[in-house]
């Protein structure tokens, strides 16, 4: 008996030692590539198999960073927003055909006379402007009222403007088209897309909130800009990008949130049928409803896509064959940043995905 017990502590021990060794790995790398917080996580359908954060909320702050803290997830929204939107076709309050200009006739324009429905400005399939936190918007337009209005205001007048061109996976990649299909999902419903969200976090059991994390919780996880500067103020045109680009959510409730799809294609995951989640991760070959369909070069296939905004980055990553999916949020946005959430992720792959 004790030398059963003996062999136990001792394998114990090492699996310590080795998570340890592993944990220290990703730190090293946090470190190397000035990140000041990083999360990752590893999940099948059925268990978490890696869940830690690293680092502070803040540089050169002494406020560890814990699994409570937000991470804002930027272009990662789109796939929550296409997901609502899945909802809502299937209790039959909006088709996916539905065109844009039989909810928002006064906003047709001469430089948009042909409609658009919901599926294409879901999947970068309209020729639209470029819009981003960073577009100029004149001072002299007055973009006023409560964030929906403001949204209203500004898709209005981006709608005139010039079409970015097709990239070489013919695809319009422009936020500005989800902006638009978040106005039709709330005309739809008669909710509010910050409601439709709340919703949604309640029917999954988990909590997103809009904006930038430390705005309204000062303990909570700042932004940083390329210069390690952290970011203090909120830029309105984020507001503008909410249903684009502009939720923040805590690294257990994204784990929970990302898990629901490796279930959904098993048949299993909360809200949507099988056929749904099978079409929200593989209904367009180059992107689909918030997803990047990718291969390495190695053949191997994967979904991803990747949030920059208001000093945080988010890479997520689902392996369909190997029924994992790979999720590392970081607290800067800088190229630095970038590679080192890359490194992160080829550790990962090389622990996870052979």
């Amino acid at each position: 008996m004790k030398k059963e017990l003996k062999i136990m502590l001792m394998f114990l021990l090492s699996f310590n030692v080795k998570a340890q060794v592993f944990s220290d790995k990703i730190d090293s790398v946090r470190t190397q590539y000035k990140i000041p917080a990083l999360g990752v996580a590893v999940l099948s359908s059925d268990s978490i198999l890696e869940m830690n954060v690293y680092g502070t909320n803040k540089i050169n702050s002494d406020s560890k960073i814990t699994l409570k803290n937000r991470f804002h997830i930027g272009s990662n929204t789109k796939a929550v927003t296409s997901f609502i939107a899945a909802d809502l076709v299937s209790k039959g309050k909006i088709n996916w055909d539905t065109e844009f200009f039989s909810l928002f006739p006064e906003l047709k324009t001469t430089q948009n006379e042909a409609d658009f429905t919901l599926i294409e400005l879901l999947n970068f399939k309209t020729p639209l402007t470029s819009f981003s936190y960073d577009t100029e918007i004149p001072e002299s337009l007055k973009i006023t009222g409560t964030n929906q209005e403001q949204r209203y205001k500004i898709a209005k007048y981006l709608l005139g403007k010039k079409s970015v061109d097709k990239n070489e996976d013919n695809l319009y990649l422009t936020n500005l088209g989800y902006v638009l299909a978040g106005l039709m999902l709330e005309k739809a419903s008669h909710k509010s897309y910050n409601l439709l969200v709340d919703e949604l976090g309640k029917n999954l059991g988990i909590i997103f909130q809009f904006g930038s994390p430390s705005l309204k919780d000062k303990m909570q996880t700042y932004g940083h800009d390329s210069q390690l500067n952290p970011i203090n103020t909120e830029n309105i045109k984020l507001n503008w990008l909410l249903t684009a680009g502009n939720l923040n959510i805590s690294l257990p409730d994204y784990s929970l949130f990302i898990q629901n799809y490796l279930l959904g294609i098993k048949g299993k995951g909360k809200m949507l049928k099988q056929d749904v989640f099978d079409k929200l991760l593989f209904g367009f070959p180059k992107f689909s409803f918030g997803w990047f369909n990718m291969t390495n070069d190695k053949g191997k296939s994967f979904i991803r896509n990747f949030g920059n905004a208001n000093g945080f980055m988010s890479s997520v990553t689902i392996m369909k064959e190997k029924n994992l999916a790979v999720i590392i949020l970081g607290n800067v946005s800088s190229d630095l940043a970038q590679e080192g959430i890359e490194k992160v992720f080829e550790i990962l792959e090389k622990k996870y995905y052979r």
